[in-house]
């Protein structure tokens, strides 16, 4: 694939992603697809196969971001199989509190579909809006 329609299926994957639209995602991603959140977080482990990731991260964003990420795409660069992405949220988590995250997104290729997603992030900020416990 050229590395301007993995620059496009990218951005549309992360689009898909903010928008919470499985049908998008299921056309962009392989059978074996492998989404990561990079962070370490309790419970969170890497997500692998394509049915695994679509049965289940549209739910969890649903749940806990239920006006979408309002994600901003800053700066995408590509070469090879690869694709990097660097992008802002903004937006109130599903428990009221604000959700204002930077990331960068690594994308890997197979052909045609999106192999491989990393996402990096702010892990504190993640604690901070879906861990802490409030004050008593």
């Amino acid at each position: 694939m050229e590395l301007a329609k993995q620059k496009e299926a990218a951005t549309t994957f992360l689009r898909a992603l903010d928008k919470v639209d499985p049908a998008v995602l299921g056309d962009l991603i392989s059978d074996d697809f492998e989404f990561e959140m990079m962070g370490r977080l309790p419970g969170i482990k890497p997500v692998r196969g394509k049915d695994k990731f679509l049965a289940n991260m549209p739910k969890t964003l649903t749940a806990m971001f239920p006006s979408g990420l309002n994600m901003k795409i800053v700066t995408v660069v590509a070469e090879g199989p690869h694709v990097a992405i660097q992008a802002e949220s903004d937006t109130v988590a599903g428990n009221g509190k604000k959700y204002a995250n930077r990331y960068h997104f690594y994308f890997r290729f197979d052909g045609d579909h999106i192999g491989q997603v990393r996402e990096y992030n702010d892990v504190n900020l993640v604690r901070e809006v879906f861990l802490a416990k409030e004050p008593s």
